[in-house]
């Protein structure tokens, strides 16, 4: 099993405690901040698994436009190789969902449950199947250098798809005053819903640090909803 195999505290990019947080940009205003964390580790059928959250918000002035307050919560194995479980607590605007995954990987599903009017469906899932917010945690962990391509499952519970990205380039850049060696991602983001769901010109691009920990330093994004940008403000 992938969690046989327990890498040592100097081979992950991070550990329990990480606290980033983000500032939120919409087209040319702050519209609010993120953070992303890992948790204390958690016990998951007689072995320790990997807890992780993510937090966004809109602050006053946006909240008048189109208010959010989501949270997402993920659970994977140690070495972060495939989902154990994974929830979302989504707050857009009129838009209220409650939902919970749990990976079955004995039959190889996705249970996915909606709190909020009962929905729920099977989605049959790949090996080493990741959530979203996993698969961040994932690609972190993996050695980058321009030109380094990763490919594997995704699955949010409503439906599992191939996700890919490419890292594309190596630059010294400025995020909120700080400078960074970072690397720039691109991820292939076909069919990943939401915002992006209809927009056929939809770019997103990730910078990391490139230190052994790739810390998402800045991430901009152009959809159907215009220009989006989140900053690295502090680290723990």
């Amino acid at each position: 099993r992938a969690a046989d195999k327990v890498p040592s505290k100097e081979t992950m990019a991070f550990e329990v405690g990480e606290k980033l947080s983000y500032s939120l940009g919409w087209q040319f205003i702050v519209a609010g901040h993120a953070t992303l964390e890992v948790l204390p580790d958690e016990e998951w059928e007689g072995r320790i698994a990997r807890s992780f959250q993510m937090t966004a918000k809109t602050n006053k002035v946006a909240d008048k436009l189109f208010k959010v307050r989501d949270s997402l919560s993920s659970l994977a194995e140690y070495d972060v190789s495939r989902s154990l479980g994974y929830s979302k607590r989504q707050r857009e605007g009129d838009t209220k969902r409650d939902v919970s995954v749990d990976f079955d990987w004995e039959n190889l599903v996705a249970n996915y449950y909606e709190a909020i009017g009962g929905s729920q469906r099977t989605t049959p899932i790949l090996e080493n199947t990741l959530d979203p917010l996993s698969a961040f945690y994932f690609i972190r962990n993996q050695k980058l250098d321009i030109g380094t391509i990763i490919e594997g499952p995704m699955s949010d519970g409503k439906r599992c798809k191939m996700t890919r990205i490419e890292v594309v380039q190596r630059k010294k850049i400025k995020v909120n005053g700080t400078k960074y060696d970072a690397f720039k991602l691109i991820p292939d983001i076909q069919d990943i819903g939401g915002v992006f769901e209809k927009s056929k010109d939809a770019k997103m691009e990730i910078w990391c640090t490139a230190d052994h920990r790739h810390i998402p330093v800045l991430l901009k994004s152009k959809v159907i909803v215009g220009s989006f940008k989140a900053e690295l403000e502090t680290e723990i």
